[in-house]
């Protein structure tokens, strides 16, 4: 047992080892907390970019921006699929799993879903398509 006002002497150092696994294992814990909020931090800041954006596209202030459904015909057959689809809510995941293609493959045509397009996200896709069907 520690004495208040003693140093710590190396038998009582001993005895206290069994704390070190624990603190360690708190703070490997403590880092992966860290690491954990950071990404929230960044989710939660494009999930408000994407909101402000959804809300300007529905106000029509960036309504001109938007091409018209037949800018489409500037995509091959494969990235309108692929357009198509991530309209529809799937994920860069779900899509490649749909398509047997890889998720980089899937990231890469619609960057260049977009870049064609001039769009700047998928939000703006989707109202493209809607446009078109409408």
């Amino acid at each position: 047992m520690l004495r208040q006002g003693s140093r710590l002497g190396d038998a009582e150092l001993d005895d206290n080892a069994w704390w070190l696994p624990a603190l360690d294992s708190l703070e490997a814990n403590l880092g992966r907390l860290h690491q954990n909020l950071a990404q929230l931090d960044r989710d939660l800041r494009q999930a408000r970019a994407d909101y402000r954006r959804l809300v300007e596209l529905n106000n029509g202030r960036i309504g001109n921006r938007v091409p018209k459904a037949r800018a489409l015909a500037v995509l091959t057959q494969q990235e309108r699929r692929v357009a198509t689809l991530a309209a529809c809510g799937r994920s860069n995941l779900e899509l490649a799993a749909q398509l047997h293609v890889s998720v980089h493959t899937v990231k890469s045509q619609m960057c260049s879903i977009l870049r064609k397009l001039d769009l700047r996200s998928r939000w703006e896709l989707d109202r493209l398509l809607r446009a078109g069907d409408g």
